[in-house]
């Protein structure tokens, strides 16, 4: 019984040496996991953080390459534009202007299919920009969708009531689509807010010769021929009508200058055969 007793004294100090011995492997662990815990959440930040450095690079990157790629519009470089402009969507995808310059200069190469989903694009990400709905507007005009496009220009003009150009190009919609009194009343707008706006005074010189009016036609397509000698369709519609007036000198002259300044070689052809036609015609 007393060697039992003993047996049973020494080992009370094992049992609470081991109790001590687990508690401090259970902090220990404990420990361990806070570390865990704290170097996973550390690194994380330091991921975030790098993650975001590299997106603001991106960016600064994506507003260089699409800066340059307006100077490139600018010179007529269209294609050189879209392949910068290109590059900086694939760096900042989110940059919703880099759509729209690429759309811009999709549609001065006469690639409009291209241009409708960039100015798609800029249109969703910006729905109070104006110039991103008067581009769509002027592409889907070019493709032959004018109701799109007096839609789209009448939402720019919500946007921007006293800018010119946007009645001009409703108002050559409204034309196309036979409407000519709204057409009319765009195009009025137009010179009323912009006298200079050789578009305006060409498209209403147009529409005028449409109307009949040839004496006001003739004055709108002078306006705009002195604002802008170097445009050649003026030349070519104010000699149709010259000619139809039997002023056979101005029509001639105006003829002939449209063709030195044309690049369109069916225009040139018609111009051609009108002049042909003239030379059987007596000056007066």
């Amino acid at each position: 019984m007393g060697i039992k007793a003993k047996r049973l004294a020494m080992t009370k100090p094992n049992l609470a040496k081991n109790k001590a011995i687990i508690r401090g492997i259970i902090a220990g662990g404990l420990v361990f996991v806070l570390v865990i815990l704290i170097g996973l959440g550390v690194t994380t930040l330091q991921r975030n953080r790098q993650a975001a450095q590299q997106q603001a690079a991106q960016e600064n990157e994506a507003r260089v390459l699409e800066a340059a790629a307006i100077d490139q519009i600018e010179l007529g470089h269209n294609e050189v534009a879209v392949k910068m402009l290109t590059e900086a969507i694939n760096l900042a995808p989110r940059r919703s202007e880099s759509y729209y310059y690429r759309a811009v200069a999709y549609s001065n190469l006469g690639q409009f299919e291209k241009a409708l989903p960039d100015f798609d694009v800029a249109v969703a990400a910006n729905p109070h920009w104006a110039l991103p709905l008067a581009g769509r507007g002027s592409a889907h005009a070019a493709l032959g969708n004018l109701a799109e496009a007096i839609a789209d220009f009448d939402k720019a003009i919500n946007l921007e009531p006293g800018e010119a150009t946007l009645y001009a190009n409703r108002g050559q919609a409204h034309h196309q689509r036979g409407e000519l009194e709204l057409a009319r009343e765009d195009l009025n707008m137009a010179v009323q807010l912009n006298p200079d706006l050789v578009a305006a005074r060409f498209n209403r010189g147009v529409l005028l010769y449409a109307l009949g009016k040839n004496e006001e036609a003739i004055e709108d397509f002078s306006r705009a021929i002195a604002l802008d000698p170097t445009q050649a369709p003026p030349y070519f519609n104010r000699g149709i009508i010259f000619a139809e007036l039997g002023q056979m000198d101005e029509a001639r002259a105006d003829l002939e200058k449209f063709i030195a300044l044309s690049d369109n070689p069916e225009w040139i052809e018609i111009a051609k055969a009108t002049l042909a036609d003239l030379e059987n015609r007596p000056s007066e």
